[in-house]
Order: C-alpha cells, then sequence, then structure tokens
C-alpha cells in the first residue's frame, strides 16, 4: 500500500520534467587552483620540453564569457627560442567513455598564431591495471587538432571515435569504464607552427591558454542547457542543534542570520540519528515524535540521517571495529528490534519524514561503507532493503526513502561504483547526493560543479525519474596562505549557476551548516554571496510549497 500511495503522488506531480547533464566528467575547469603555478603539482599538472605552465585569471583575455567558463584558466607559455613541447593532466580514476557517443571538449586561445597552429591531444589509458602508463601493455589515444585563426577563445569539441592509437602496446580497445581501464592522463602536446616561415626564430616566448577540459555525451554545447520551465530547487540545513533535538532552532538560527536582507524560509530541516548518542554500545536513541511534529506544525518537511553507528565511543572502544554494525548485522537481524521500535515511532509522526539510510556508502569512513563490508555492493543493497522491510511489516507510510551516494567514490574501484549498490526503484523513493569542497584534510579543492557533475549524469542517465537531493553541501574557507585563489563566496555562486543550469535536476539544496569553517556565514563575503546568489534567487523556492506536492 504504502508503495502504491508514492508511485501515484509522483505520478501526479505533472511539471516535473528530469534533466541530464550534457557533461559526464570535468577534468579540469581550473576555478580551484591558486594564481600563478604553486599548487600545479597537487592538482596532477605538468609540463615538459620548454613549456611552462601558470594559473590567470579570465582579465584581458578576451573572454565573451559562455557559461562554462569560470574566473580562471591555465596558461602555457613557451621558454625563449624554442618550440616543443607540452603539459598534461595526471586523472587515474576509473571514468566510463563511450567512444561511440562521447566528446572531449576543451576551451583554447592563443592571443599570436607564432605559437602554432596544432595541437596533439592524448589520452593514456591503464589496460593492465597497473595505475600508471607503460608502453608495452598500455593504449595511449591521440588526435591532431588545428586551431582557428579567430583570435579569441574557440570550444573544440572531439569525437572519441576519431582518435586513434599510437601505441601498440595495449590491447587496442578504448576501455576506460567504471569495470576496466582506468583514464591515467590527459596531455597536450604543441606541435611545430606548420605555417612558421622556415628557420624563422621566436624573439619572444608565446602563450596559449586552455579552460574547461571535459568529457560530454555528444558535442559539448557553448552554452549550459536551459532548465526547464517552472523548475525550482528547494533549500535545507543541518546545524548542530540537531544534536540535542532543538530541530527548530535550525530554522530560527538560519533565519536569524538573514532576518535584515531577506525572509525566504528554509523547506527541510536536516538530523542525523545515530544508534546512539552516549558513548555506549546501546541501540537507544529514538527518534522525538514530539519534536518532529512540531518541525511539521512549523511549516518544515524533516530528513532524518539514519545513522547506523555509535557516536562519542571512547577512543580505545573506537578502534574495535567489532563494536560497530556492519551491513551484515543488519541483514542478518540484529538490528532488528531496535529498527523494528524505531519505525513504530516515526509512524506515529503526524506527517511525512525523508529518511536517508547509509548515506555516502561509495566512501571508506562509514562502518556501512562498501569498502569496509568486503568491497561487495551486494550487502549495501540487501541491508537497504531489509531496513525498508521492516518499515513496511511495520505498516509505516509516512517515510521516504533516500539512496545517497558521495559524489566522489573513495576508493576508486571497480567495486564501488554506486549503481552496483542500488536497491531498485521499488525500494528508492528519491536519490540524494552529498557534495563538499575540502571536506577533512584534504587540501585540494574544487568547484562545486568539477566535484558533482560526474555522479549527477550518472544518477540522471541511469535512474531518469528519480528527483535528485543534495542532502549535504558546503565548502571550506581558503586558508590565510591561499589568498590568491578562489574565495568561498565566488565557490558559493558558482554552486547556484550550477544548480539553476545542467544540474536542474536537483530539487533540494541542504547546506550543511557546521560550526567552523563550512557554516555559510564565516565570513562576510560568505554570508552576502549565499544571500545574494541563493537566497535573492527566485529559482531557489521559500518554504516547502513548491517540494510538497514531489514527496506526498
Amino acid at each position: 500500500m504504502m508503495r502504491v500511495l508514492i508511485q501515484l503522488a509522483l505520478c501526479s506531480f505533472l511539471f516535473f520534467k528530469p534533466v541530464s547533464s550534457q557533461v559526464k566528467f570535468i577534468v579540469d575547469d581550473f576555478e580551484g587552483f591558486a594564481n600563478g603555478s604553486s599548487e600545479m603539482k597537487m592538482n596532477g599538472v605538468f609540463a615538459f620540453g620548454s613549456i611552462k605552465v601558470s594559473i590567470e585569471t579570465h582579465k584581458g583575455t578576451q573572454k565573451k564569457s559562455p557559461d562554462y567558463f569560470g574566473d580562471r584558466f591555465i596558461e602555457a607559455k613557451t621558454e625563449l627560442n624554442k618550440d616543443y613541447g607540452g603539459w598534461g593532466k595526471g586523472i587515474c580514476l576509473s571514468i566510463d567513455l563511450n567512444p561511440d557517443k562521447d566528446y572531449l571538449n576543451f576551451y583554447v586561445y592563443q592571443p599570436s598564431h607564432d605559437f602554432g597552429d596544432k595541437l596533439k591531444v592524448q589520452l593514456q589509458e591503464d589496460d593492465n591495471e597497473s595505475r600508471e602508463y607503460e608502453k608495452e601493455s598500455d593504449d595511449a589515444w591521440v588526435y591532431e587538432q588545428t586551431l582557428n585563426s579567430s583570435g579569441d577563445w574557440q570550444l573544440v569539441s572531439i569525437p572519441l571515435n576519431k582518435f586513434s592509437d599510437e601505441n601498440s602496446g595495449g590491447d587496442g580497445d578504448f576501455n576506460c569504464s567504471y569495470k576496466e581501464g582506468k583514464l591515467l592522463c590527459f596531455i597536450i602536446t604543441f606541435l611545430k607552427n606548420s605555417k612558421k616561415e622556415k628557420g624563422r626564430i621566436n624573439k619572444d616566448p608565446q602563450a596559449i591558454f586552455f579552460d574547461f577540459i571535459s568529457f560530454s555525451e555528444g558535442p559539448l554545447n557553448s552554452t549550459v542547457s536551459d532548465c526547464p520551465e517552472n523548475n525550482f530547487c528547494n533549500l535545507g540545513l543541518w546545524s548542530a542543534e540537531g544534536n540535542s533535538a532543538r530541530f527548530i532552532d535550525i530554522a530560527t538560527g538560519f533565519e536569524n542570520m538573514f532576518k535584515k536582507e531577506s525572509d525566504k524560509k528554509l523547506g527541510v530541516i536536516h538530523f542525523f540519528q545515530p544508534f546512539a548518542f552516549d558513548g555506549g554500545v546501546t541501540q537507544n536513541n529514538y527518534p522525538s515524535i514530539e519534536r518532529i511534529d512540531k518541525v511539521i506544525e512549523e511549516g518544515f518537511i524533516p530528513m532524518i540521517t539514519l545513522e547506523n553507528h555509535f557516536v562519542n565511543l571512547p577512543s580505545k572502544v573506537m578502534r574495535n571495529d567489532k563494536k560497530q554494525p556492519d551491513l551484515s548485522d543488519i541483514i542478518n537481524g540484529e538490528c532488528d528490534h531496535f529498527l523494528t521500535n524505531w519505525a513504530r515511532q516515526i509512524k506515529q509522526v503526524n506527517g511525512i519524514v525523508l529518511l536517508r539510510i547509509f548515506h555516502e556508502f561509495n566512501g571508506d569512513w562509514y562502518p556501512w561503507c562498501i569498502s569496509r563490508n568486503n568491497n561487495n555492493p551486494e550487502l549495501l543493497i540487501k541491508a537497504f532493503r531489509h531496513i525498508y522491510d521492516v518499515f513496511r511489516v511495520q505498516q509505516v507510510t509516512n517515510v521516504r526513502f533516500i539512496w545517497c551516494p558521495n559524489s566522489m567514490s573513495v576508493p576508486q574501484e571497480k567495486w564501488n561504483y554506486i549503481m552496483d549498490a542500488y536497491p531498485g526503484d521499488e525500494y528508492v523513493d528519491f536519490v540524494g547526493l552529498d557534495v563538499y569542497n575540502g571536506a577533512g584534510e584534504s587540501k585540494i579543492w574544487t568547484s562545486f560543479r568539477k566535484v558533482g557533475i560526474e555522479n549527477y549524469f550518472i544518477l540522471t542517465k541511469e535512474l531518469p525519474d528519480k528527483p535528485i537531493f543534495i542532502c549535504e553541501t558546503a565548502s571550506r574557507e581558503r586558508r590565510s596562505n591561499e589568498s590568491e585563489s578562489q574565495t568561498k563566496a565566488e565557490w558559493i555562486v558558482q554552486m547556484s549557476e550550477a544548480v539553476k543550469s545542467d544540474m536542474s535536476n536537483v530539487k533540494l539544496l541542504s547546506w550543511f551548516n557546521e560550526r567552523d569553517y563550512f557554516r555559510i556565514n564565516s565570513s562576510e563575503n560568505s554570508k552576502n554571496a549565499f544571500l545574494n546568489s541563493v537566497l535573492k534567487n527566485d529559482y531557489f523556492k521559500s518554504g516547502t510549497d513548491d517540494l510538497m506536492p514531489l514527496i506526498r
């Protein structure tokens, strides 16, 4: 009965039109680099021969501002009197590329045509799974691109089936996918200028610029795909008040932050419920019906992340993995007593609850992650279905289940492909995605679009009828020694642009408002960016009126 009601509700949501991104993977958009050359090695960029590379801003480059341009690009410059060399970007990731459909894209601009009119583009793949390019074992796919003489930025889109294999050592098949052959490297080599007079030597160093190197299904459009008419995105938030069950304070704190500038309301209040908070290993943290009802009475939709682990354990206990339940414990019913009582509690809530379970399962930091469960995605599927069935037996009809991978799989292995862990349409109402910049100790800075677009493409391609919720997102501030680079405020602006355009199947954007560098108002500039690009933008709706027909 629960499934029938949900399907009828989704069918009644007539104006929903799923949107798939044309972009499959971004090699780099260079938004995360500091100006100059200091962060090249850290981000996997290298140069060879006569070439030196650095990061510049688009000021003075005759930028016409196609939507995929950000603020930064890479400049390759020759040394004096030399004309050989190139640059590249190490990748070493599992990327699903189809040579019959996909294109390699990049923007290029050279102020002076003395640099050269031809480029050799090379893609190195890993056939023997050694994670490094070996001539005797791997393929190197190449294409020579002739540049036009427009004197401005041009978009180059090359069909992958136009590439030829220049190395006889591999298997001769273009087989970069999630199940075999990693994409190891993208390399540009500058060929001698065919238009240059024989014996002529450049008197000055020459430069050429590149931006937004990506793969797409079909040729990349120069502008981002338009979103459907009547499209929208609602807003959600988590903050630390949820840890003490002060759920309404999550909304109050958000509203007070902007009360002088905006009256826009949250639609979703997000909070986490682990098995226990008290530092023990007894499952005892049941949802507060009264407090969740208050959230609904105040006009919000509760989104609960049920965490199948114990938190605040002493360090000596934390080191003992056996203290934390794994997927087999869920499947074998060892947590059924707790889960049954949990379902009975939530059944009494006077309204709909969004329930997220086993989130970020493709990471390596939770006891339910595939990497901690014999590298077996089937266990994730069985555990997810088991919890769903517990709720079904208790005839719970007011819960909508969210299946939510992380935006990046850690580690990048064939067994950690997200769709292999999908429980099935009959068990999943909405798909989620968590998108972070600078989580943990990471020093790598990535734009929202770069880190989120790959799994967004997969989800919209494989699950076209499932709206996407960004259940968690946030960015850290730039550190004091990273001042010559993109700011968190700029990151937020670009996040807004991405969600409104080629990621417009996102129906919920929920910020993870941690009380340090992730919080919205970690700086005045970041707060103002969120205010101006999100709260004052009509695309992001106030309250729940737009979202509610989708979840009923």
